[in-house]
This record gives C-alpha cells, sequence and structure tokens, in this order.
C-alpha cells in the first residue's frame, strides 16, 4: 500500500497563507510553503508598508492562535478624512482603527508570523513563482492558494473575475506616531491613503483605471505635501487588481484546490480593506484540510456581508461627481459631531470584513 503523504503545500508567503502554514505545522502536518519572491509579505519594492484597517485584534488573535498586538499592529491615533478638500477629523475609537506594517522587518506582522511558522517547522522554498493553469495543476490536491492580488496567476488560471487598477505606491521615513490620512477629490478617482507606524510611511494613489501623471503630481503637491505635509522619498507604479468584479467572488475551494486571502474573496469590496480578512480565511484554510464542511460552513457565515458592501459600492460609484462634491464632506461632518447616534451606523459597515464582529470572543 502507498504510503499517504503527510505534506501540505501552500502557495504565497503572506498573512493568509502563512496563517494557514503555521495552523497547519502546529497540527502535525509537513507545511512546505511557497513564494515567489525572495522574502515574505509581498513586493519588497514597497516594503515596509503600513496598512490602516478595522481590527478586532482579541478574536482574530484566539481564532489564528497568534497573539496579535504591538509593533505589529497598533491603533490608529488620529485619522485625518478630506472629502473634496473638506476636512473632517475622524472618531478612529468609534471604528476600531488600526495600523498594520507589513513586510520583513521585525516590527512587521510578516515577519512576525513567518518567525511562528519556522518555529513550528514550516519549510519555505522562495523565488517559486506560479504563472499559468498547468502550473497549479501540478500541485496535489489540498493544496491551499494564497498569491494575492497580482494579475495573472491564480486569479486567470482560476477564472476568478477582477477589476484591474492603476496607481503610486511611496514609502518613505516619519516620526509621526500612528496616523492616517484619506482623500477623495475630483482628480482621485478612487481614494488615496497614507498611513504611519513604527518610524514607516506608507501611501497608496489608484484608480480602476489609468491614472494621469498630471493628476498624480497635483495629488503630491497639493494634498498630500500641502495639506499634510508629508513626501514619499521614493514611488512605484503598480499595476494590479481587485476582487471585486462579481458577487459570487467568495470562494473557499476551486476544483482539488483551497483557496485563501484576497483570492478567496476575503477583502471588503467597498473601502478594499483586507488584513482582517486575509488572517481569518488562511486559518479557514487550515481547518479545511480535515473539516471541509466546517471550513465551508465558517467561511459562509464570514464572508456573508460581502454582496452588501460590494453593492453599496456600486451605488457610491454611480452616483455623480457633483453630488458627492456637494454632500459627502458636510455628511462625514455631522456623522463626527455626533458619533454618540451614528457611530453605530459605521461599526456596521465594517462588518463586511470577514469575521468582524462575529468571530468567537
Amino acid at each position: 500500500m502507498a504510503k499517504v503523504s503527510n505534506e501540505v503545500i501552500v502557495v504565497g508567503a503572506g498573512l493568509a497563507g502563512m496563517t494557514a502554514a503555521l495552523n497547519l505545522a502546529r497540527g502535525g502536518r509537513d507545511v512546505l510553503l511557497l513564494e515567489k519572491y525572495d522574502q515574505v509579505g509581498g513586493m519588497p519594492e514597497v516594503r515596509p508598508a503600513v496598512d490602516v484597517t478595522p481590527f478586532d485584534v482579541g478574536p482574530v488573535s484566539k481564532f489564528i492562535g497568534v497573539e496579535l498586538g504591538a509593533p505589529q499592529i497598533v491603533p490608529c491615533e488620529h485619522w485625518n478624512f478630506y472629502a473634496f478638500d473638506h476636512k473632517v477629523e475622524m472618531k478612529v475609537n468609534e471604528v476600531n482603527l488600526h495600523c498594520v506594517e507589513r513586510g520583513p522587518r521585525k516590527t512587521a506582522l510578516d515577519a512576525q508570523l513567518e518567525g511562528l511558522c519556522r518555529e513550528a517547522g514550516v519549510k519555505f522554498e522562495f523565488g517559486r513563482d506560479f504563472k499559468s493553469q498547468h502550473d497549479f495543476a501540478q500541485l496535489p490536491p489540498d493544496s491551499i492558494i494564497a498569491t494575492g492580488l497580482y494579475p495573472g496567476g491564480a486569479f486567470e488560471s482560476f477564472n476568478i473575475p477582477y477589476q484591474k487598477v492603476f496607481g503610486y505606491m511611496g514609502r518613505g521615513k516619519t516620526d509621526k506616531f500612528p496616523y492616517c490620512a484619506v482623500w477623495m477629490h475630483d482628480y482621485i478617482l478612487d481614494y488615496a491613503y497614507y498611513g504611519s507606524s513604527n518610524g514607516a510611511v506608507f501611501c497608496l494613489y489608484f484608480a480602476r483605471e489609468p491614472v494621469k501623471e498630471s493628476e498624480f503630481e497635483r495629488f503630491k503637491e497639493v494634498q498630500l505635501k500641502g495639506q499634510e505635509g508629508m513626501e514619499c522619498s521614493s514611488w512605484v507604479y503598480h499595476e494590479g487588481l481587485v476582487p471585486t468584479a462579481a458577487y459570487s467572488t467568495p470562494r473557499l475551494f476551486w476544483g482539488d484546490k483551497i483557496l485563501a486571502g484576497t483570492l478567496a474573496g476575503g477583502m471588503d469590496p467597498f473601502a478594499l480593506f483586507g488584513v482582517h480578512g486575509s488572517l481569518v480565511t488562511g486559518k479557514i484554510a487550515a481547518i479545511a484540510l480535515t473539516d471541509k464542511a466546517e471550513a465551508f460552513a465558517l467561511f459562509k457565515k464570514y464572508t456573508r456581508f460581502y454582496n452588501r458592501n460590494l453593492f453599496m459600492r456600486r451605488v457610491f460609484d454611480g452616483t455623480p461627481l457633483a453630488i458627492k462634491r456637494r454632500i459627502m464632506g458636510p455628511q462625514l461632518q455631522f456623522s463626527q459631531d455626533h458619533v454618540d447616534k451614528f457611530g453605530f451606523a459605521m461599526n456596521n459597515f465594517f462588518k463586511a470584513l470577514p469575521g468582524y464582529q462575529e468571530l468567537p470572543r
């Protein structure tokens, strides 16, 4: 009788892939984690980076089996929202906003997970890029695919609908405390933001259509520097994708493979928050190795608000710019002036993050 292999292959050394690998290794499986870059955490040219996101630290820590917190994940201390130059100081405590450092530094969440994976016996192989359907087909059944937001590769191979995004990512250094600023404007076609944590600053300027160099330069000078006094030491042009093209996007299984992270639809389709969902779906992918029914039930439960927020996004995108320009700033200001009455609405909105406010406490 042929010996049954105990090895599990995980593709993608981001948050979802390493969360899955860690939980499997702790459960006694031999885990091989394959990564396209030569380090964990995504594109090296824009690391360290800072993701700013609502985050339910205690329940996520308990669910994935990792003690999360400072310095990798810290509460955001201040958030300015510029709605067509109407500045609104947002009440960060009402949305449980956190700054999450990404990348290979010791203060980054990716580095923390890598260290725990290695302690648990996970083996890493770098420089392993999967580009075609044939590449993925060679993997054994129940391999976990968590390759993130990259054109081609898994999205094309598994025929997962997506929208292309275009824009710039900047990074630099700062002495600001954990901080965030967000912009919406006539020439900021989707949104722009920057976040800071552990001395690092990260900025994203993007849209779901090609951006104009002149508009990007105007944003850097007028908004980023003029309104926030912030500059990035380097910028990288990037064309990527977001899994927001169809209501059917959330998917745990594809053929005999298991999906995790943003590839599985673990991303809020309105504001594109992805950290929370990557960790949660990574753990669910690990559960799927031994109990597919339980994993599928958890996945369906924790992603059930995806369609609601995608519908809200399409309504928002279809709203004429003149209306947004006129009412968005005053509406946001009113909600913050009366946060005792309207704070629940923002918390309800963020339930779209997989598992947010629903994980066991």
